[in-house]
């Protein structure tokens, strides 16, 4: 899971980011909800954060592959069928010392049930996890929380009404 707050290296840190691709699940239930999960740390820039299921890509693996391998490492969902990817995000962020360059794609999936389980994360992923909690809309702009994207709320309305990009949209942070 992507781990911290989008934030430039200091400009006098001579390590260059490191590159890091990775797959994200914009993940709906039948209510319309998104599975958020909140991610803590002292290692982040920012120390409580609530972020869609997600991960690096690994050797000789494609961005679906990974979409659905982190769907089950980090839910235990694995019967879901992978929607298209509807958004694209680049953004730097800091995990301790080191910084990443995150080269990411969202995909979109559909699921009837609520029931979530991280018995899969990595040790790391463990270390950092605070919790799940599907959102909804209303929740989501009502509240001061930290999201990545930061405009969330905004994003869904159109994914939740089934309108999907003819080409994934790019998004901020």
């Amino acid at each position: 899971m992507g781990m911290a707050r989008d934030t430039a290296p200091d400009a006098s840190s001579e390590a260059q980011p490191i590159l890091h691709p990775g797959a994200r699940i914009v993940l709906l239930d039948a209510d319309d909800r998104i599975l958020l999960i909140r991610a803590e740390s002292s290692e982040m820039d920012q120390p409580a954060i609530w972020i869609t299921p997600c991960g690096a890509i690994e050797d000789g693996e494609s961005h679906e592959q990974a979409a659905l391998r982190e769907l089950w490492e980090e839910t235990g969902i694995d019967d879901a069928e992978l929607g298209p990817c509807v958004w694209l995000r680049d953004h730097v962020w800091r995990w301790g010392e080191t910084f990443y360059d995150s080269r990411e794609r969202f995909y979109r999936v559909r699921v009837p049930r609520t029931g979530v389980s991280p018995r899969h994360m990595e040790d790391m992923e463990l270390e950092s996890f605070a919790g799940f909690r599907w959102w909804g809309i209303d929740g989501l702009a009502a509240t001061d929380e930290f999201f990545v994207p930061l405009d969330l709320a905004r994003l869904l309305v159109p994914l939740i009404a089934g309108e999907i990009p003819p080409e994934p949209i790019v998004v901020g942070e």
